[in-house]
């Protein structure tokens, strides 16, 4: 049945490109052609330089990050900020509450979700547009990726491991823009799995109704070896080794991405190269902005202009250590030491544009899906299955970041210590791009502690423990008392 009316949300959601619309009654808009749900996806359902961050809490909960060791103090930062990092930190159960009242709030979930309608949005009014199949189906591919990418965020932010337990509360799947009657309710984290991949699957096939020289072309909008490289993801999260690898051998195999030799890179010590560009050509996808990474991994201790002012957020001393092959390029090009201070502190950010003082540029994206990620979880998925094709995997990904004076292939290598390696090498590669967390999660939620020091001087010591419901977000009060549909996550008990 032809649909009337766009909900007030979708109006508003529509008004950036009504020029593709034509007006039906004050509240009633109707797409014409496809070229419209096209460009509505991307201010609607795109990640873009005005909407909140997304990805804050990635790379800000897990074993990779540190407190400076620097002796600085917070300056005029008030007690509130103080105690909104301690919370966030510590992981703390009330960290939503905490930063709200330091200003300091983040609508991830809200984004989310918000981004969410945009691509349903464009679902809804598919059939109802002209325009060629070809045309249709591009729309419906961009859609179904985007939705299925978005709720493989928050499923793993506030839901727990879909190897731990898919039988817990995941998220709300919001499938359609119609405004509900009643108060939407958590999906187990395996039915939110099931829909992210029907959604990559159904996005996979309408990728392919379009001409190959479609299917991918480097413009920041999805295709189709972005959704292969997902698939290979999500099944690698949901332990099925086999279709991962199948996936990630897709996005080595029958594109034309090639692996980024750092070999071939100068190095000035000012300034470090931007991985996350197209000139890369191991980049399948752009997106992402300055505060998805530096909201709190970049925020400054002390008065900002004066001189002992630094950078709060560290790479921790673990992961710089894990770099302990000699000559391992990524030690070089991946960990930016901070403003060139004596000894080095590393940022926790990485693979973007830096300048002369290590400060990110604005005007760039920040993350990437990257062709290393299908080398690496082609290994991880065959570490145990067959240990040749994952030490060829994770042998032509090192000949690329090993100097050629030092590079060695790795061999003799199976089972668990294979495995290992593999992850390690993970870690590496992936530093600071959002992956740590989400792998610490599948990896069984491992125990690990960090130290909130006060002046560079070890003040409080905080324990993940095994298992710790802490490894999941609580859901904050302002989106509970939106929806009383909700139930609370589990919360771990404050660490101070």
């Amino acid at each position: 049945m032809k649909i009337k009316i766009f909900i007030f949300a979708i109006v508003l959601l529509l008004s950036s490109c009504s020029e593709f619309l034509e007006p039906k009654s004050p509240n009633e808009y109707i797409p014409k052609h496809a070229s419209a749900l096209d460009e509505m996806l991307l201010g609607s359902a795109y990640p873009s330089s005005t909407s909140d961050p997304l990805f804050v809490f990635h790379n800000i909960l897990d074993d990779d990050v540190k407190i400076t060791d620097e002796n600085v103090t917070w300056g005029e930062v008030n007690v509130n900020q103080r105690e909104a990092f301690m919370q966030l930190f510590s992981w703390h159960p009330d960290l939503q509450m905490t930063m709200k009242d330091a200003g300091n709030y983040q609508k991830v979930w809200e984004t989310y979700y918000n981004l969410i309608l945009g691509a349903n949005a464009a679902l809804d009014y598919i059939k109802e547009v002209s325009g060629t199949e070809e045309d249709k189906a591009h729309v419906q591919a961009q859609a179904l990726a985007l939705r299925a990418f978005y709720y493989l965020q928050l499923v793993n932010l506030f839901g727990e491991p879909y190897t731990y337990n898919k039988e817990a509360l995941g998220v709300p799947l919001k499938l359609t823009s119609a405004l509900s009657i009643s108060y939407d309710k958590r999906k187990t984290v395996g039915e939110v799995y099931d829909q992210i991949v029907r959604d990559l699957d159904e996005a996979e096939k309408y990728f392919l109704m379009l001409p190959k020289e479609k299917q991918f072309l480097p413009n920041y909008r999805i295709t189709l070896p972005a959704v292969q490289l997902l698939k290979a993801r999500v099944n690698l999260y949901m332990n099925n080794l086999e279709e991962a690898a199948k996936y990630a051998k897709n996005v080595i195999e029958d594109w034309d991405f090639a692996l980024y030799d750092l070999r071939s890179i100068s190095y000035d010590g000012v300034t470090f190269p931007n991985y996350v560009t197209y000139d890369n050509p191991e980049t399948i996808w752009a997106f992402g902005k300055r505060n998805d990474l530096l909201k709190f991994t970049h925020d400054l201790m002390g008065d900002y202009g004066v001189k002992d002012h630094r950078v709060l957020i560290n790479a921790s001393d673990e992961l710089v250590d894990n770099y302990e092959d000699e000559g391992d390029l990524r030690k070089q090009f991946y960990l930016v030491p901070e403003y060139g201070y004596t000894p080095v502190c590393y940022l926790a950010v990485s693979k973007c544009v830096f300048l002369g003082e290590s400060i990110p540029s604005d005007d760039k994206f920040m993350l990437a899906l990257r062709l290393s990620e299908a080398y690496l979880i082609l290994a991880e998925a065959t570490a145990k299955i067959d240990p040749t094709i994952a030490l060829n995997a994770v042998n032509e990904l090192r000949k690329k970041r090993i100097s050629e004076e030092k590079y060695k292939d790795k061999s003799g290598l199976s089972g668990d210590e294979l495995l290992e390696f593999v992850r390690n090498e993970r870690r590496r590669e992936l530093c600071f791009e959002g992956h740590r967390w989400f792998d610490l999660r599948r990896y069984g939620m491992p125990s690990f502690t960090r130290v909130w020091k006060e002046g560079g001087v070890a003040a409080k010591w905080f324990t993940m423990e095994k298992e710790d419901a802490a490894y999941t977000l609580p859901i904050s009060k302002e989106v509970m008392d939106r929806n009383p549909g909700l139930v609370q996550n589990r919360l771990g008990n404050p660490k101070y």
